[in-house]
């Protein structure tokens, strides 16, 4: 059975301004800790699997999963994250928080709290989990399906 052309614009509008609704409130709230999402997600990233290469952490980024170095740059210049010799391979580097990194980890933490707080408002765990479910089932032959199996948020 196909699908109805009201049904498939409902669905498609419907995702792209739940999309922008949660990139417009993760902005405000990241603005206020002067990060961007994206650099929020790579702290996030680092916090949980540091010390990675550039490549590695490439291979777990939603937000700039091609070509992250330039964000990855800012960071250093920020001080949130510190290149270190790769000990297996001295010609590359590892990429880590510094002791301001992990603070803003515990920043973007208490925003993460927040932003649960606000879906607990209008969904339970069974509504998240169906909505993530059919969304998996979207996204499940392309390519931001790896990077989230690796890092445990699909199967």
């Amino acid at each position: 059975m196909a699908l109805s052309h009201y049904e498939f614009d409902r669905f498609r509008h419907s995702l792209i301004a739940a999309q922008r609704l949660g990139s417009r409130q993760i902005s405000e709230y990241m603005k206020a800790i002067d990060l961007t999402p994206s650099q929020s997600e790579v702290i996030q990233v680092l916090k949980r699997w540091q010390p990675l290469s550039l490549k590695d952490l490439g291979t777990l980024l939603v937000c700039e999963k091609d070509s992250p170095s330039r964000l990855i740059e800012r960071l250093v210049k920020d001080g949130l994250i510190d290149k270190v010799m790769n000990p297996a391979d001295a010609r590359f580097v590892l990429l880590q928080l510094t002791d301001l990194g992990q603070e803003k980890s515990l920043q973007i933490e208490e925003i993460e709290e927040k932003l649960r707080g606000n879906l607990e408002k209008v969904f339970n765990d069974e509504e998240l989990s169906l909505m993530s479910s059919t969304l998996e089932k979207m996204l499940v032959h392309f390519p931001d399906a790896e990077t989230l199996r690796k890092r445990g948020l699909m199967k």
